[in-house]
C-alpha cells in the first residue's frame, strides 16, 4: 500500500510541474505579439498539456488498481526536429523582459521535470512506467535543449537592447 501511495504522490508532483509549465507557456503565448513567438509558446503549452494528461491517466489507473496502459508505444515525438528560430524571433524574445524571463523559468521547470522523471524511473518497479518515464526524460530533455538554444541566442540581443557594456 505504501508503494502505491508513493507512486501516486510522485505522479501528483509531476502533474503539478506539468501544469506549471502549461501556465507559464500559456501566459507567454498570450503576452506575445509576434506570431512566431506566440506559436512557439503555444506549441510548448500543448505538449505540456499532453504530458499532464498522460500523467493523469496513469494516476487514475493506479488509483483504481488498474494495470497502467503502455502509453509510450502510442506517443509519437520527433527528437530530431529543431525549432525554426529566426533572428526576428530571438529579437522579440530579447526585447520583452516577460518573454525572456519565461524562457529562463521554463528552463528551470524542464530541468526539474527531467530530474523528477529520472528519480521516478529509478524507483518504478513497473516496466511500463519505467518506459514512460524514460520517454518523458527524453521529451523534456529535448524541450530543455531547445530552450537553452533560444536563451543563448537571444542573450546577445538582450544585452545589446539593454545597452550592456562590460566594465
Amino acid at each position: 500500500m505504501a508503494l502505491k501511495e508513493q507512486l501516486l504522490a510522485s505522479l501528483k508532483k509531476a502533474m503539478q510541474g506539468e501544469m506549471d509549465s502549461v501556465t507559464l507557456y500559456g501566459n507567454a503565448a498570450d503576452h506575445a505579439a509576434d506570431a512566431e513567438v506566440k506559436q512557439f509558446f503555444s506549441s510548448r503549452k500543448e505538449e505540456e498539456r499532453l504530458h499532464y494528461n498522460y500523467l493523469l491517466q496513469y494516476y487514475q489507473e493506479i488509483s483504481s488498481d488498474v494495470q497502467p496502459s503502455d502509453l509510450a508505444k502510442s506517443i509519437r515525438v520527433s527528437f530530431n526536429e529543431n525549432p525554426m528560430i529566426s533572428d526576428t524571433f530571438l529579437k522579440r524574445i530579447a526585447e520583452d523582459q516577460l518573454l525572456f524571463s519565461a524562457i529562463s523559468t521554463a528552463l528551470l521547470l524542464e530541468k526539474d521535470a527531467i530530474e523528477h522523471y529520472r528519480k521516478s524511473m529509478e524507483e518504478a518497479e513497473n516496466l511500463t512506467l519505467k518506459s514512460f518515464y524514460e520517454l518523458m526524460i527524453r521529451w523534456e530533455g529535448k524541450h530543455y535543449d531547445d530552450l537553452l538554444l533560444v536563451q543563448k541566442e537571444a542573450e546577445q540581443y538582450y544585452w545589446q537592447i539593454n545597452q550592456f557594456e562590460p566594465f
